[in-house]
């Protein structure tokens, strides 16, 4: 018998708050990615609003990255090593003074 997991990625993309993500020519740059069971556990975490959905497109401004960062950066245990990928992520795009769009696979 064999099984097969099927893995799940959000891929993360950066975009300044100014440009329509239905923008013509639209050519983003992939910040990174994440899993399913973080996105869930970020979200019981209160870092990630329950009003996002994982298998829906969406996107972050610039304020709620700020946020999420300063949220994960305030926890008060050791990160975990998917949570710092994630914090990575989010500094990315605070450097690049950008939002976060979401797609699925």
């Amino acid at each position: 018998m064999t099984f097969f997991f099927i893995l799940y990625m959000l891929d993360l993309y950066l975009i300044p708050d100014s440009q329509s993500k239905s923008s013509r020519n639209l050519s983003l740059q992939r910040a990174g990615g994440i899993e399913d069971d973080l996105f869930y556990r970020l979200q019981t975490e209160g870092i990630i609003g329950l009003w996002f959905d994982y298998y829906s497109d969406f996107r972050w401004g610039s304020e709620i990255v700020v946020r999420m960062l300063l949220k994960l950066q305030q926890k008060p245990v050791r990160l975990k090593s998917d949570e710092a990928a994630f914090q990575a992520i989010l500094q990315q795009a605070v450097d690049a003074q950008c939002g976060l769009l979401g797609l699925g696979d």
